[in-house]
């Protein structure tokens, strides 16, 4: 049986759980809002991000979303504490000597995600690197289905979907593919267990389940 492996970016193989929580809260500030903790984000967050955002006081029906994104994505843009995962290319390398594909599918913007896998200097290991035409943080469904298309795998593979959060989980079963989810991401790993899916402690655990 053909396997197939498609990543999330964000939080799986980029580690920039930190990096988000201080752009939020920079964006948070200049709003007159309270800064949230590392803690709470990992406990809250989700996707879309809009309800979160209420959440966290950001008045939705008055300030002005777009503006909001961009302030976020350009704040995140400055945060240093982002970079590949330790453990992210003995990954990539032990699904690649296996001869099992791999793709990126994440929720970031496509140009910034080209960019970011470019910069980490791992382009060139998946066969499709996937991201939205948006800043908005909202879900990644539709382009699960645009990229399943392009891959055009036998019916008979066995697709596997590594993310960080319950929404990589929701994007999984909605193409058939099998959740594989990492503890240590944007969602803590209370969140992520008791579910029928493999909880994996860290990229290597992830990869050697396949």
């Amino acid at each position: 049986m053909k396997k197939y492996v498609i990543w999330d970016w964000n939080g799986t193989l980029l580690d920039d759980v930190n990096a988000a929580v201080a752009a939020l809260n920079r964006m948070l500030v200049k709003r007159g809002l309270n800064p949230t903790t590392k803690e709470y984000y990992r406990n809250h967050f989700g996707f879309p991000v809009r309800p979160f955002y209420a959440e966290l006081g950001v008045d939705l029906d008055k300030c002005d979303w777009d503006e909001i994104c961009e302030d976020f994505h350009n704040f995140i843009n400055e945060e240093k504490d982002q970079h590949l995962r330790g453990d992210a290319v003995e990954a990539l390398e032990t699904l690649k000597s296996k001869g099992i594909g791999q793709s990126i599918l994440s929720a970031l913007r496509q140009d910034l995600l080209l960019r970011d896998t470019a910069r980490e200097g791992v382009s060139g290991y998946f066969e499709h690197i996937f991201g939205v035409d948006n800043l908005d943080g909202a879900t990644k469904l539709s382009r699960a289905k645009d990229l399943m298309e392009a891959l055009s795998l036998p019916e008979e593979s066995q697709v596997y979907f590594i993310g960080d959060t319950l929404h990589d989980a929701e994007v999984a079963l909605s193409i058939g593919a099998t959740p594989i989810l990492i503890d240590c991401g944007h969602q803590n790993k209370s969140r992520l267990v008791g579910q029928d899916y493999k909880v994996a402690n860290g990229l290597i655990d992830a990869v050697n389940s396949i």
